[in-house]
């Protein structure tokens, strides 16, 4: 689809710089005369309109002089609609400073987005919508909004942040939280406000009583092949259901009712884990690159969403009028990227983690045997690092040994690997992949020729020779091969050394990595693309990096804060025997055992789609930007709670700290972690009874990660298995972030999947409460 002007929502601007007269008889207000489009004569009653604003009412992204305020009206009449929009100082719209006629178009699927602009700072604001049909006024529910208080005003402020709403087979339980502190400011949604799938096996459950039916089907991206299809949000009409689904939700509207939100995505707005314009689902099975896809999903969320879409591309104060996305505001020229200023004490800088970051360090369907560093290449790069040679020794040592598959003495080998993995390819291809055993057979074919070629590991290759000869006859001729050594021959840096161990999967790429020898890699390839004037790691790309320096170093509020999608927090296990002492006996003993096999004693990135990806990148980022200036970052997408205390800036001496926050409503990553920990399991071996308890675990072992020498991040505070949101008071002396969680099924709880829109008291006497306050530079759980 090209897209044009016309066809595009357009954002309304309108001033709030006097009292206004209503024209709608009945209404109250004062003397003073308005420039408003008079409506036809109707009767003087404001009726309830409720069932024509489905979706109801949201505002957001407050300034200290202005708002933006949204609706969508659905009267099934399929043309564009007139509404009124009413503001006023009081509940009752006794006093109105705003009241003005504008249309929702059919275009936009009859989403009406208004700027109002010249309000008073730090003040509330009440606001509806209402439609004219049949010589009578039809309102919407009523919303309450409020600015920004002004930068010089002491004023503490009161936020929440959430993260994580998967609307499919849950509830949006843990909102209650947020609706018991109705003194809250304002709201921060870090991403993931909606989910593309609708019955992801991976996480969610299809049919209940919360399902979407994808209406638009022509328009569907079909995921899988058999019985294991699902299907994904694709087309314009696809996105627009999830959020008007969403968006019918009782508590989220209530939530929208009551506070004005500031909202960046994540990846779950277009695609599971998307990089760019780029989805995830086939791991390296086919090309993924969906430009008009993420469009698309670009093009909804603006429409839906309660963000000045056009403010972020402009450097000067925008002028009331009619505004429009066009092309220049979708990918690739996307910007959500935006700071907000509460009084003299709060500077929070919103991030877009997703947009313009580069591919995942590890390809997700790299060829595990392929090594990626050499010997010399490993060897020459340690020693560049300034690294002791004795050092450098000892880390190749521990590498994978390879052979050049490609020499005459391993010819009869080569053969038949490319026969052995054309078959394992076709099979994974056939699995995921909807097409023919023809089409298979010839992408299969040359996937295997691609991949069996150049230094290959042999602990590798000799897994999948054994393997292959355990199925087959006594008599058959693979039978005669012997494994390949693995003494004495080079050692180098492959993919399965660092936990690659399946030819199209994100567990050993995107998930439960092996560190030590993932941050080898990734920083050989970050040192290649810097002298070549690019990064691979740049989470945040060049501009948006310089733009976060600038605001907090000309920043002069109290607390500095930065909204990220994705969280700052290490996610490490370690079960090397270099380890921390957890302090737990029976933990220690397993780690200890053989009941851990040993390929798994080593240390893992848990998630390598967060920071922990980037590793390199984020160290600097960390010190140069967020410590430097003391900022605290806010995170969310993992679906647990943590709390991260980082190295203090040797320059100014302040640090970072990172909070948090778990999911509203999407599954645990504990219980994601545990199904992970499984497939490995399962790949080794028959899984020992000793490793049954492990998840109980979790948390432990991620805080004793960190306290290893060589890491520079504290991990003080963990919860995997809880769902939450979180609560942030701030003043002139402290900031006091408030974690509100609730167990999950692993507590024999069913707090996301059990409906308690009207039991609150029964759900909020569930909440566990853990506090942590940043005084003076100072972190303390209370």
């Amino acid at each position: 689809m090209i897209y044009t002007r016309r066809k595009f929502i357009k954002t309304l601007a309108v001033s709030a710089g006097v009292v206004v007269t209503s024209s709608l008889v009945g209404c109250g207000g004062s003397d003073k005369k308005t420039a408003v489009v008079t409506p036809e004569p109707v009767e003087p009653s404001i009726l309830d309109g409720s069932q024509y604003f489905p979706q109801s009412v949201v505002s957001g992204d407050p300034k200290a002089d202005s708002v933006i305020l949204w609706t969508r009206v659905d009267d099934g009449s399929g043309t564009d609609t007139s509404l009124i929009l009413q503001v006023a100082n009081d509940e009752a719209f006794a006093n109105l400073v705003v009241e003005e006629s504008f249309d929702a178009l059919a275009a936009s699927d009859h989403c009406l987005k208004i700027r109002v602009t010249e309000l008073e700072a730090g003040q509330h604001y009440y606001y509806r919508f209402i439609y004219q049909n049949g010589g009578k006024n039809y309102a919407s529910r009523t919303g309450r909004t409020k600015t920004a208080a002004a930068i010089d005003s002491d004023s503490k402020v009161k936020f929440a942040y959430v993260s994580c709403q998967d609307y499919i087979g849950r509830y949006f339980n843990n909102y209650l939280s947020l609706l018991d502190n109705d003194d809250l400011d304002f709201v921060v949604h870090l991403g993931d406000y909606i989910y593309e799938t609708t019955g992801d096996a991976l996480f969610q459950s299809a049919g209940g009583a919360r399902s979407i039916e994808f209406t638009d089907q022509e328009g569907v991206l079909t995921l899988g092949v058999g019985d294991n299809k699902s299907q994904a949000a694709n087309s314009l009409d696809n996105y627009r259901q999830l959020y008007k689904t969403y968006r019918t939700d009782e508590l989220l509207q209530r939530v929208h009712e009551r506070f004005p939100m500031i909202a960046i995505w994540d990846d779950h707005e277009f695609s599971d884990d998307s990089w760019s314009d780029r989805a995830t689902y086939l791991d390296g099975a086919g090309d993924e690159q969906q430009t008009q896809r993420k469009k698309n999903s670009e093009m909804a969320y603006f429409e839906y969403m309660p963000i000045d879409h056009e403010q972020v591309h402009s450097a000067a104060e925008l002028a009331a009028g009619t505004l429009a996305i066009s092309d220049e505001h979708l990918f690739p020229n996307t910007r959500i990227y935006r700071d907000f200023q509460f009084g003299q004490h709060l500077h929070l800088a919103m991030t877009d983690f997703r947009t313009n970051r580069p591919d995942h360090i590890l390809p997700e369907d790299a060829f595990p045997a392929t090594v990626a560093m050499d010997q010399a290449t490993l060897s020459g790069f340690l020693l560049g690092t300034g690294m002791a040679q004795a050092q450098v020794d000892g880390i190749v040592s521990q590498m994978s040994p390879y052979v050049n598959i490609d020499d005459a003495a391993f010819a009869p080998y080569k053969a038949t690997f490319l026969e052995i993995f054309t078959g394992l390819y076709m099979q994974e291809l056939l699995a995921r992949v909807e097409m023919t055993e023809t089409q298979a057979l010839a992408k299969a074919q040359q996937r295997a020729v691609a991949a069996i070629q150049g230094n290959l590991t042999t602990s590798y290759l000799n897994q999948v020779l054994s393997t292959a000869q355990a199925s087959l006859p006594n008599d058959h001729p693979i039978q005669m091969l012997p494994a390949l050594t693995e003494t004495g021959v080079a050692q180098g840096l492959a993919f399965y050394t660092m936990g690659k161990t399946s030819l199209f999967n994100f567990i050993g790429s995107r998930y439960l990595v092996v560190k030590d020898t993932y941050d080898i890699y990734a920083g050989y390839l970050e040192y290649v693309a810097n002298l070549q004037g690019r990064s691979v790691q740049s989470g945040f790309d060049a501009a948006q990096t310089a733009w976060l320096g600038q605001t907090f170093a000309t920043s002069n509020s109290t607390w500095k804060m930065l909204g990220s999608s994705v969280s700052f927090s290490p996610l490490i296990f370690d079960l090397s025997a270099s380890r921390a002492d957890s302090g737990l006996s029976l933990l220690e003993e397993v780690l200890n055992s053989d009941a851990i096999p040993a390929a798994l004693k080593q240390r893992f990135y848990l998630e390598a789609d967060q920071w922990d990806g980037f590793p390199q990148f984020k160290s600097s980022f960390v010190d140069n930007v967020m410590s430097q200036f003391g900022v605290i970052s806010l995170g969310g997408d993992v679906h647990s709670s943590y709390v991260t205390e980082h190295k203090a800036n040797n320059v100014t001496g302040k640090r970072s700290f990172n909070f948090t926050t778990s999911s509203v409503s999407s599954g645990t990553f504990g219980s994601f972690l545990e199904n992970g920990m499984q497939q490995i399991f399962s790949q080794l071996g028959d899984v020992p009874e000793a490793l049954s308890d492990l998840p109980f675990y979790f948390d432990p072992l991620v805080r004793s990660a960190t306290k290893r020498d060589d890491i520079t991040d504290d991990m003080v505070f963990s919860r995997m298995w809880e769902h939450g949101v979180a609560i942030v008071e701030v003043d002139a002396e402290q900031v006091l972030v408030s974690f509100h969680n609730t167990g999950s099924e692993f507590h024999n709880m069913d707090t996301v999947t059990r409906n308690y829109y009207h039991d609150a008291e029964s759900f909020l006497s569930k909440v566990r409460l853990y506090q942590f306050k940043v005084n003076d530079g100072v972190l303390t759980q209370l």
